[in-house]
């Protein structure tokens, strides 16, 4: 179904869609789903394949990506990316620094609806960093505004689960005082931080955070509450480092009582770390491996990423082979030295649908 438009017509929705502030990725989503060439930039076959598919919806077919036709576009969308068989949820920030305008109650919401809606199955968040006030001895949240009460509001439908990244001073994090807090904002899952943060060269590559009397001592207070554990590590495409963490995890999954096994894949997982492999592909393929070993055949595979990592992406090589994607759609307004308005792709709702469209390219990557 073509649609006649002329030059003027083209290049005024070509300016319009510019001004929107489409990331690259949701350039191509839109583009698959009005069977345009797929390469994430703006241009005239994809305005007029935009305008086809619009006088084929009923909509005014003016080439133009505006808040109504992206909103009839993302039930599209999702036909057009192939099927997997990953669960996919987000994890989202409780909040850092007021937008102008908004309150931060609103941007929770905002964030809370819009994971709902792009049918995330867990909403996690990252308690050092948002939920657990500083009350607690040697604990903090950094100087971001404590959500927890917020939370405490919401009550997850049935089939969602909230769960939390976990990375607190071990003396909190194994506390009944601690675990009464996630109980009460309704957390049902925690991920445990098991190693610490190898990010920088000069870091230990496997080093663990957690003693087995303590793991025990977490696993005992979790367990009274209901709330399951999973076991989250930073991986390096090292094969000396994998071994290492392999070996251990399976005994701390055991003490955990845990058959889910966690990836958290940022700077540590970059070719710079290359150790006993020939490339990215062979590394991630030796991981998958090993972690099914740790965890059985009824065990559970996951990972988690930022936005804009390879592992959140279509050239992805381990997201396609777990079980569960939890992509890190943080909203808040302050990134690095910039910060960011309401409107921002990565503000508020934008990020989460940014964030949960890209991890359904990984999970699909081939």
């Amino acid at each position: 179904m073509e649609v006649d438009m002329d030059n003027k017509r083209i290049n005024n929705a070509l300016n319009y869609n510019k001004r929107q502030g489409y990331s690259k990725t949701e350039i191509k989503l839109i583009q698959a789903a009005v069977n345009a060439l797929v390469d994430g930039w703006w241009g005239r076959e994809t305005v007029r394949c935009v305008a086809a598919w619009q006088k084929s919806q009923g909509l005014v077919p003016d080439g133009k990506v505006g808040p109504h036709t992206y909103s009839a576009l993302k039930a599209d969308l999702s036909s057009h990316v192939s099927p997997c068989n990953a669960n996919i949820g987000c994890g989202l920030a409780a909040y850092d620094n007021n937008f102008p305008g908004h309150t931060p109650e609103e941007a929770m919401q905002l964030d809370w609806n819009t994971a709902l809606g792009e049918g995330c199955t867990e909403l996690r968040y990252w308690s050092s960093e948002w939920l657990v006030d500083e009350t607690l001895p040697g604990g903090g949240n950094k100087g971001n505004l404590y959500s927890g009460p917020w939370l405490q509001t919401q009550t997850p439908p049935p089939g969602v689960i909230l769960g939390a990244w976990i990375d607190d001073p071990v003396r909190n994090a194994k506390s009944e005082v601690f675990a009464d807090r996630l109980q009460a904002m309704h957390i049902r899952r925690a991920s445990l931080m098991i190693n610490k943060s190898n990010t920088h060269i000069s870091d230990v590559p496997w080093n663990l955070r957690w003693k087995r009397g303590d793991l025990e001592a977490i696993a005992k207070v979790y367990s009274a509450r209901g709330i399951d554990m999973v076991g989250t590590c930073w991986p390096r495409p090292s094969k000396s480092q994998i071994d290492a963490m392999c070996k251990d995890m399976k005994w701390i999954l055991d003490v955990l009582q845990s058959k889910v096994f966690e990836v958290d894949t940022e700077s540590n997982w970059k070719p710079k770390f290359l150790e006993g492999f020939r490339s990215m592909d062979q590394a991630a393929s030796y991981l998958v491996d090993a972690m099914r070993k740790c965890v059985g055949k009824d065990g559970e595979l996951e990972l988690t990423t930022y936005t804009y990592h390879t592992e959140n992406s279509a050239k992805a090589t381990l997201a396609p082979y777990m079980d569960r994607l939890l992509p890190q759609g943080y909203a808040v307004r302050h990134r690095g030295h910039s910060v960011i308005d309401w409107g921002h792709q990565l503000a508020p709702g934008r990020h989460v649908s940014l964030a949960v469209n890209r991890a359904r390219q990984a999970a699909a990557a081939s």
